[in-house]
């Protein structure tokens, strides 16, 4: 496109996203490449075998409006994290008055002092996955609860919570919070509770799903499948399987080596 200005700012910041996107791989899955992502539950069985098993390269870069629209779901996703962190840090209690201090403990018994952990890393060597959760808040010698937090546009949301909502046969997300769920159930002993925390990124406006604890073993039973599936080889095609659902075809990475059919 034409540029008016005599400074290519969107070019500036395409380079610049790529830059973050090349320190998250080197960060997060450098030499480790092996492992399935435990954010691709639920995902077709072909893609996920060309992206752990053989470690291919993806044949369709992702364009310059879609990572940013990425980068769009990272900043709100660092946002919540970091309004967490500082939750734990009691910065809220600094420099208020002694009314407003009795207040504030009040309200801090109510909640019964939860501690966050954000961002923290997964790992479930039996099953070969590997992952980052995105929020879990305890409770001291209590309960456990999971969060995941989706971004979603305008047209998303309104298929999701719109008064003329969309039945989506989809369980991709649940499945993959049921596999934080089962490594955060066996690092910390119990799981209370797990939610989908949904975050419009047109307006701005939050809305919270209950996750049934049941998808933790649904998510145990789906790596256990997949792992035995990818041990014969690569998968065939089968509908509800590989793919999950046509469409997404489409928009594979591995479309030119999966070679679907039409």
């Amino acid at each position: 496109m034409k540029q008016n200005s005599p400074v290519d700012i969107e070019a500036i910041y395409n380079n610049y996203l790529d830059l973050k996107q090349e320190e998250n791989y080197v960060d997060r899955y450098k030499d480790r490449e092996h492992y399935y992502h435990a954010s691709g539950a639920g995902s077709c069985s072909r893609k996920l075998y060309f992206q752990s098993v053989v470690q291919a390269e993806g044949t369709d870069d992702m364009d310059s409006g879609t990572k940013r629209l990425l980068r769009l779901g990272n900043v709100v996703h660092n946002d919540l994290q970091e309004s967490l962190e500082i939750y734990n840090r009691d910065i809220y209690n600094r420099d208020i008055s002694r009314d407003n201090q009795i207040e504030k403990e009040k309200e801090n018994k109510e909640k019964e002092n939860f501690v966050f952990h954000t961002e923290g890393e997964i790992l479930i060597e039996e099953l070969n996955v590997r992952g980052f959760y995105d929020v879990v808040a305890e409770k001291k010698d209590k309960e456990v609860y999971l969060y995941d937090i989706k971004t979603c546009n305008e047209w998303s949301w309104k298929i999701k919570f719109g008064r003329n909502k969309t039945f989506n046969p989809s369980i991709h997300y649940e499945l993959q919070l049921g596999t934080y769920g089962y490594a955060i159930k066996k690092q910390m002993g119990r799981l209370d509770g797990m939610y989908l925390y949904y975050y419009n990124k047109n307006n701005s406006s939050m809305r919270c799903v209950t996750v049934p604890l049941t998808f933790v073993s649904r998510a145990y039973l789906f790596w256990v499948n997949i792992k035995d599936e990818h041990e014969q080889g690569l998968p065939p095609f089968r509908k509800g399987v590989s793919p999950v659902q046509d469409w997404q075809c489409k928009y594979c990475q591995f479309n030119g080596i999966c070679n679907p059919p039409r």
